[in-house]
C-alpha cells in the first residue's frame, strides 16, 4: 500500500529486502507509512521527521531512538557494529519506532538513494483504481518463486524499477550494483545484449557479460511498444522448465504498470524541467517558483551545471545526472532544485559557491556519473547569487565554468566562475588567435625553427623557465641541469629574440601556453 508519496513498512521492506535492512523491531507492525529518508544530525534540533526513514550514521544509541520516537520517525536505519542489537531492539520497542540493520559494506548515500527511488517509483504511479507501482516488488517476487532465480524489471533506460527479494536466490555483482545504483552498470555489450531482448518475440537467454550468471529475459510490451525488460538470473540450478512461460505471463501483468508509470514520470519531470528552466532565465513569478521546489526567495543561491568533457549529454543521460546530483544534495539536507534545461543537468543550490561540503558532494557526484555514464563529466558553479532574482546571471556563469573545466586550461573536473577567470580568458584569447598565424609566428617560431635545423631544445628550456618564473635555479633543476648551461642557453636564445623584452617574453608565454608546449614541457 501506498498514500501521498508514502509507501508502507512492509513495502520498504520487502522492496529493499534482507540483505539491504533487516528488521530488529516493529514495534507497529507492517503498516505505518514511512516517507523520504533523512540523514540524523546529533547537532540539529529533530523537526519535520514524521514519517521519516532515519539514517543514523553514527553510533546507535538508546538515547537516539527515543528521539526518533519523540519526532514520529517511522523507521530507524542503523549499523549496529558492536552493539548489542536485543538492546537496540528493547529501545525501538519502547520508543515505538521501527528499527532495521543495514550491512557494514553498504554506504549511506546507497541506502539513500534505494529508500529515495523508491518513493519515486510508487509515488506518481498511483492512480483510482488502486494500482501502485509497488506492485511491481510483488510482482518480480511472484516470477522469481516460480521460475526459480532472481528478477529485475527495468526500463527502457535499464533504470531498475523493481527486483525480488526471495531468499535463498543468489544474484552476481553485476545485479547487486544494479540495485544499489537503481541503474544497470554501464557495460561494453549492453548495447547488443538489450537490443536483442527488445527485437525477440518471446524470451532469449544472455550469456554476456560472461563472467555474471546467464539471464533469461523478455521485452514488455504495450499495444507493439516497448515499454521495459524482466531478467531472471540462473545462478547454481537451472531455472523452472516453464520459465519462459513465467515471463510471458509476467511481461503482460508488468505492461500496465510501466505504461502509468512513463506516463506520469514523464509528465512530472517535464513540468519540474520546464518550472527550472524559467527560474534560469528569470521569467514568470520567480518568488514562487522558487518556493515550489523548496528554495527561499531571499537566501543565497549557487547554480551548478554537469556536463560530459567532449560532446553533448543525450536526454537521458542529462536526466539521469540531474536526479544523481539532486538526490546526493538531499542526502545531506542541501535543498536543491534540480533537473534538465537547454539539454544540459542542472541544479540550483542553497549554499554558497565556496562551501567546501557543496564542492565535495559535486565532486563525488561527478565520479558516480562518470562510471555509470561514462565521458568524464565535468561541472561549474557560478558566482553565488544573494536571492532567486541572480539566478540567471549564475546560470551563465556556471556555463562559462563549465566551458573552463571542459577546456584545456583548467586542470580540475569542478570548478566556480570566480576562480577560472585567467582560464577564460585564455580560451578567448585562444579562439581569437587560433585561425592567424601569429599564434605560431614570431618570437616563438624562430626558437623552435633553430631546434629544428641544429637538434637543440631551447623550446622545452624556455618552457621550464618561464613555468619556474624565471628562476634559473630551479628552473635547472627542474631540466636535470647545472644552472650555468641553462644562463648559457638562454643567452644563445637571446641572441635569436629580444628576450630581455618584457613584450617579447609576455608574447612567447603567450604562444608556449596556447600552442601546448607549457603543458607538454611541464
Amino acid at each position: 500500500m501506498t498514500a501521498g508519496g508514502r509507501v508502507t513498512l512492509g513495502v520498504l521492506v520487502d522492496s529493499l529486502g534482507p540483505e539491504v535492512a533487516r528488521p530488529l523491531a516493529l514495534p507497529r507492525g507492517r503498516e505505518p507509512l514511512v516517507g523520504s529518508p533523512v540523514i540524523y544530525d546529533p547537532e540539529e534540533t529533530p523537526a519535520g521527521l514524521d514519517g521519516a526513514a532515519l539514517l543514523v550514521t553514527g553510533r546507535p544509541s538508546a538515547e537516539i531512538l527515543a528521539r526518533a520516537g519523540e519526532s514520529r520517525v517511522a523507521a530507524v536505519f542503523v549499523k549496529p557494529g558492536t552493539r548489542d542489537p536485543a538492546t537496540l531492539a528493547a529501545a525501538a520497542e519502547a520508543a515505538g519506532t521501527a528499527l532495521l540493520a543495514v550491512p557494514p559494506e553498504l554506504s549511506w548515500g546507497q541506502l539513500y538513494s534505494l529508500i529515495d527511488a523508491l518513493l519515486a517509483l510508487v509515488g506518481p504511479a498511483q492512480d483510482p483504481g488502486g494500482t501502485r507501482a509497488a506492485d511491481l516488488f510483488a510482482l518480480a517476487n511472484e516470477v522469481a518463486r516460480k521460475v526459480g532465480g532472481a528478477v529485475a524489471i527495468e526500463d527502457l533506460a535499464m533504470r531498475v524499477l523493481a527486483y525480488s527479494t526471495v531468499e535463498g536466490q543468489r544474484i552476481d555483482d553485476l545485479r547487486k550494483e544494479g540495485i544499489l545504483g537503481r541503474r544497470v552498470p554501464e557495460h561494453p555489450t549492453n548495447a547488443e545484449e538489450y537490443s536483442g531482448v527488445l527485437r525477440a518475440d518471446g524470451a532469449v537467454w544472455s550469456y554476456t557479460p560472461r563472467e555474471f550468471y546467464p539471464r533469461l529475459a523478455i521485452a514488455i510490451r504495450a499495444h507493439g511498444e516497448a515499454l521495459g525488460t524482466i531478467w531472471a538470473v540462473q545462478a547454481d540450478q537451472p531455472l523452472a522448465s516453464d520459465a519462459e512461460v513465467a515471463l510471458i505471463e509476467a511481461a503482460a501483468a508488468a505492461a500496465p504498470h510501466l505504461a502509468r508509470i512513463n506516463l506520469a514520470a514523464d509528465e512530472a519531470r517535464r513540468r519540474r524541467d520546464e518550472c527550472l528552466g524559467w527560474l534560469l532565465r528569470g521569467v514568470g513569478a520567480v518568488d514562487e517558483l522558487a518556493t515550489s521546489f523548496g528554495l527561499l526567495p531571499g537566501e543565497p543561491l549557487t547554480v551548478v551545471t554537469l556536463g560530459p568533457y567532449a560532446g553533448a549529454a543525450d536526454a537521458f543521460a542529462a536526466a539521469h545526472a540531474a536526479d544523481m546530483l539532486r538526490t546526493a544534495y538531499l542526502a545531506y539536507r542541501i535543498r536543491a532544485a534540480a533537473g534538465v534545461a537547454r539539454g544540459r543537468a542542472y541544479a540550483i543550490v542553497a549554499a554558497e559557491a565556496g562551501a567546501p561540503l557543496l564542492r565535495r558532494i559535486t565532486l563525488d557526484t561527478l565520479a558516480r556519473v562518470s562510471e555509470r555514464l561514462g565521458g568524464g563529466w565535468r561541472a561549474g558553479l557560478g558566482r553565488t547569487a544573494e536571492s532567486v532574482g541572480g539566478v540567471p546571471a549564475g546560470a551563465r556563469q556556471a556555463e562559462e565554468a563549465l566551458r573552463a573545466v571542459c577546456g584545456p586550461f583548467a586542470q580540475e573536473p569542478v570548478g566556480a566562475h570566480e576562480e577560472l577567470s585567467a582560464a577564460l580568458f585564455l580560451m578567448d584569447v585562444d579562439a581569437a588567435l587560433r585561425p592567424k598565424p601569429s599564434l605560431y609566428g614570431e618570437p616563438l617560431d624562430l626558437v623552435s625553427g633553430h631546434d629544428a635545423k641544429h637538434g637543440t631544445d631551447y623550446v622545452r628550456s624556455l618552457t621550464v623557465w618561464i613555468g619556474a618564473h624565471y628562476d634559473v635555479p630551479r628552473a635547472a633543476e627542474l631540466l636535470s641541469l647545472h644552472p650555468n648551461t641553462l644562463r648559457y642557453r638562454l643567452r644563445r636564445i637571446g641572441e635569436l629574440i629580444a628576450l630581455d623584452d618584457p613584450d617579447t617574453r609576455l608574447v612567447l608565454a603567450l604562444q608556449l601556453r596556447l600552442s601546448g608546449a607549457t603543458k607538454a614541457g611541464g
